[in-house]
């Protein structure tokens, strides 16, 4: 077996990588094509001097590639740990490729100077709590550090749902200003954008495997937009402006892929923990959800996750109507040089 480096600029390299993952995806959600497109990965792979950036490689036998992984690379922040992905090709399945490739993608952290490994495992409703990695990880020395609930909801709301919600949380948040746009940041607000992207690692539930603040600044809240851009996704957002002071303090993001707009993708929400209270989450996802409503997207429905630990999120989601439909495990190991 071959362990190698792929470049996401080779056609044949890449493609052969993208269709493990998109076989692996579709064997684990039984069928349903929702998973990543391949500009989506592209886009996170391409520029290495990206404050983060994904590393490709693939385990090959003789004629083909049996497992595929990955390791999103930070350079500014977060460097104990590092976050991989893993994916057996459903036609080799227990034969031991998962293992040499995790072996493998345990080396290269180690390389990088990490101390410690973390997957982000996706179970579907049926099996959450005993998806294959509880098995899998558990004999390889990994650790559960933290629970996510995946929740959906079907778009679009019934009519008037949104009118009622917003007339009944807006009145806590009269101190605030609340602003939504399609694409890029208007120039005033990409600093404060930056700033709340850089704290809410730490803004959100500690699950305690070392979460710190991030370096965000102007230039690299632009180079998220166009990331966003590249990977084939309107990037729909809002933020929460505190009328006194003019900071932002809130924001939320919501994508939408050009290519398969049926599923709607709920990126980063945060409001700020000194400015909580006031019903803001429910009030920026309430004004992404219209640029999605005027836009006329042909989306069926919004996924969102969410840290088990994070009620207050969790009760902003179930308001809106949202269902859980599944989880992700987040597996931690501490290595050893």
């Amino acid at each position: 077996m071959e362990f190698r480096r792929v470049d996401p600029r080779d056609e044949l390299q890449f493609d052969a990588w993208f269709d493990i993952l998109h076989r692996a995806e579709l064997e684990r959600d039984h069928g349903r094509d929702e998973g990543w497109l391949p500009q989506e990965w592209r886009a996170r792979a391409l520029d290495e001097t990206e404050p983060n950036y994904h590393q490709l490689f693939t385990l090959a036998g003789p004629g083909r590639a049996v497992a595929i992984g990955a390791l999103e690379v930070t350079r500014e922040e977060n460097l104990a740990w590092i976050r991989a992905d893993l994916f057996v090709d459903p036609l080799q399945l227990r034969r031991g490729y998962g293992s040499t490739m995790l072996a493998h993608l345990e080396t290269s952290a180690r390389e990088l100077r990490r101390t410690s490994l973390l997957f982000w495992v996706v179970e579907d409703a049926p099996e959450r709590g005993h998806g294959p990695s509880r098995g899998f990880a558990p004999r390889h020395g990994y650790e559960v550090v933290e629970e996510n609930i995946i929740r959906e909801l079907t778009w679009p709301r019934p009519d008037g749902e949104l009118d009622h919600l917003h007339s009944t949380w807006v009145p806590k948040a009269r101190d605030y200003e609340i602003l939504s746009w399609r694409g890029a940041a208007a120039s005033e607000l990409a600093l404060g954008l930056a700033l709340l992207k850089g704290v809410m690692p730490i803004e959100v539930p500690d699950s305690g495997f070392g979460v710190e603040f991030e370096v965000w600044h102007e230039h690299r809240f632009r180079l998220h937009e166009k990331r966003a851009n590249a990977m084939g996704r309107d990037l729909l957002m809002a933020a929460a402006r505190h009328r006194q002071s003019g900071e932002i303090v809130g924001l939320s993001e919501l994508t939408v892929s050009r290519e398969r707009p049926e599923t709607a993708y709920q990126w980063d929400t945060l409001v700020r923990r000194d400015h909580r209270g006031h019903s803001l989450g429910a009030l920026l996802k309430i004004a992404t959800m219209r640029i999605m409503e005027e836009g006329n997207y042909e989306t069926k429905k919004i996924v969102t996750s969410n840290n088990a630990l994070n009620t207050a999120m969790i009760t902003v989601n179930d308001s809106l109507g949202a269902h859980p439909t599944g989880g992700v495990v987040v597996w931690r190991k501490k290595l050893t040089s």
